[in-house]
């Protein structure tokens, strides 16, 4: 799977690393400098789906993402990660007609990690530390509009949910040590379709949903739900309406274990684009507006906190409608509570050759120095990570890392 070109990168990482960290560019005073490792390639008559970028707690950067043939051949699920020398390894998870229509990444707190996936028969699937592979019996995911997400909880139990083939139906995956069960999470109130969903539990153990969905108003909603204190049937919201909802994150704050969220909005009769984020401050949901245009299209879209300062960022996508371009863009705030911008890469490709949306997938390191990546398609159809080295010397997990991804940037910059 490994491409000629990621393979000379790597080689030529390895001669000139001692060379270039001393001139590498890290970022100074939160200001990001961005640099791209390639991960993988799809290959002719492939794409690759929506990646799910996490870091285990030795700092160690995974990324899980499947290339989907697009006439019905094989299709393979990978687990990837760096090594020590910089490169990508890629382990493949399952092999197979119609696999890997989405997949989700998450580690316990044993650095143990687990992948889940949708198939095109609607199947689920985990694997649990590169060994214990099983299907969640009994129900079928919606496989139109495929949606999964997983996370661990504080006692490292896995918590997850994806949507069922029943529109507006939500079921959870739940366990630990890859012996994983499932069960009805409830129906959204409203909703017609579920086109996404983030799925998060809080540090008092609630599990939250925020989800994309068209609504019965023939218009499209963020729509939110959370896990009633003491337990019995969950209810929805629906927290805000226009004409295209195009992206939702969900994310825990570490500073007090509670849930934020981030979403896009369209709306056609004054050509407007917006991206919130809202967090909860005391019984009151405050809800801040980043950024808004009438020039371009802010998508899909990633939230993930700064583990050193408890601050929240956000990647998400930018459609420029003239000149046309597909950017990668990453939102922050700053330590004076002011949202700063940062282009990571200005020619993306946000959609699959399929039409669907595909979404980027943001992490932060949490050991040592916490910095920020973000998986997503590059323009040419390839898996890239971009990466925020620290401030200071780069960490020495990551030092090789950062030399290798300067070398191929300096390799695929475009004119």
């Amino acid at each position: 799977m490994m491409s000629h070109r990621l393979r000379s990168c790597v080689a030529l990482g390895a001669m000139l690393c001692p060379i270039l960290c001393s001139e590498v560019a890290m970022a100074v005073n939160g200001t990001p400098v961005w640099v791209n490792s390639l991960v993988g390639t799809p290959g002719t008559n492939y794409h690759i789906s929506s990646p799910s970028l996490a870091f285990d707690h030795y700092g160690v950067p995974s990324v899980s993402w499947s290339t989907v043939h697009a006439f019905g051949g094989s299709n393979t699920v990978y687990r990837s990660k760096t090594s020590g020398l910089g490169f990508w390894s890629h382990r493949v998870v399952e092999q197979g007609t119609g696999v890997g229509l989405l997949t989700s990444l998450s580690f316990d707190r044993s650095e143990k990690p687990t992948v889940a996936w949708i198939n095109g028969g609607g199947d689920v699937k985990t694997q649990f530390n590169d060994v214990t592979t099983q299907t969640l019996p009994g129900v079928a995911a919606n496989i139109t509009r495929p949606a999964i997400s997983i996370s661990h909880d504080l006692t490292g139990t896995l918590r997850g949910a994806f949507s069922a083939q029943s529109a507006a139906t939500v079921y959870d995956i739940n366990g630990a040590n890859g012996a994983h069960t499932t069960s009805l999470l409830g129906t959204l109130s409203n909703v017609v379709d579920i086109h996404d969903l983030r799925f998060p539990t809080d540090y008092t153990g609630r599990r939250h949903v925020i989800a994309r969905a068209s609504l019965a108003t023939n218009t499209e909603g963020v729509v939110v739900a959370s896990e009633p204190l003491g337990g019995g049937a969950w209810t929805s919201t629906v927290l805000a309406t226009a004409d295209d909802v195009n992206g939702v994150a969900i994310a825990i704050s570490p500073l007090d274990g509670k849930p934020a969220l981030a979403y896009t909005t369209y709306n056609s009769g004054n050509n407007t684009s917006k991206l919130f984020y809202a967090k909860p401050t005391g019984s009151i949901l405050q809800t801040t507006e980043v950024q808004s245009s009438t020039t371009a299209i802010f998508e899909d879209i990633d939230l993930a906190f700064d583990f050193s300062d408890g601050l929240p960022a956000m990647a998400y996508e930018r459609k420029v409608l003239s000149p046309f371009a597909q950017q990668i863009q990453f939102a922050y705030l700053n330590a004076t509570s002011n949202w700063q911008t940062s282009l990571v890469d200005g020619t993306a490709s946000l959609d699959s050759p399929l039409g669907f949306h595909r979404r980027p997938s943001l992490a932060f390191d949490d050991y040592g120095t916490s910095w920020p990546a973000i998986s997503y398609i590059d323009a040419d159809g390839s898996l890239t990570v971009a990466f925020d080295p620290p401030g200071q010397a780069p960490e020495p997990a990551a030092a090789l890392l950062v030399c290798f991804g300067l070398i191929c940037l300096s390799r695929r910059r475009r004119g």
